[in-house]
């Protein structure tokens, strides 16, 4: 009976684990293909776009000492020495289950992704002061460059583990 009992325990785990792991990749998956839709788009947008231009001009008028003063809008993001970046946005699950993606291309030509957990439309980086370049940017919000094709993009950038190092992260989620 007992034996019964066990079995049936490490039958029930079993099935969590693996309804776990079939959710978590779906959503990574999911993920993984919005990325590759959102680097075509991107690609097709530069300061020559309307909402782009409008954006970035928009934010261009603020001043610093402004009380309304940005640095993050919808799509781009400028920095104090006028260098920007034109960006997208995917809010994951802030349990960890599947990363937070930040995708963009900078005015400088470089693509950049991060997954440190900027919250839906920027929020959470519009309390910080504007970073001084994109350099900066990078720095302070453990962004990465990549050729702006490859799945690189989906690594896990932030947070870092325990021992101070980036966690990587295959496009499934899973540790490597």
């Amino acid at each position: 009976m007992l034996g019964i009992c066990l079995l049936v325990v490490l039958l029930l785990a079993g099935l969590l684990a693996g309804a776990w792991s079939v959710a978590k990749y779906r959503v990574a998956r999911t993920r993984a293909q919005w990325a590759r839709k959102s680097l075509e788009r991107i690609a097709g947008l530069s300061v020559t776009n309307e909402q782009i231009h409008a954006e970035l001009n928009q934010l261009k008028s603020m001043t610093s000492a402004s009380a309304d003063f940005r640095w993050a809008h919808d799509h781009v993001l400028l920095m104090t020495n006028g260098e920007y970046i034109i960006h997208v946005y995917w809010h994951g699950d802030n349990s960890g289950f599947v990363d937070h993606l930040f995708l963009g291309r900078g005015s400088n030509g470089r693509w950049l992704y991060s997954t440190y957990h900027f919250c839906n439309s920027m929020v959470g980086v519009l309390g910080e002061d504007p970073p001084g370049s994109i350099v900066e940017f990078e720095k302070r919000f453990f962004v990465r460059e990549f050729d702006g094709k490859a799945d690189e993009c989906l690594q896990h950038t932030w947070p870092l583990d325990k021992r101070g190092s980036i966690a990587l992260q295959d496009d499934r989620g899973l540790s490597q």
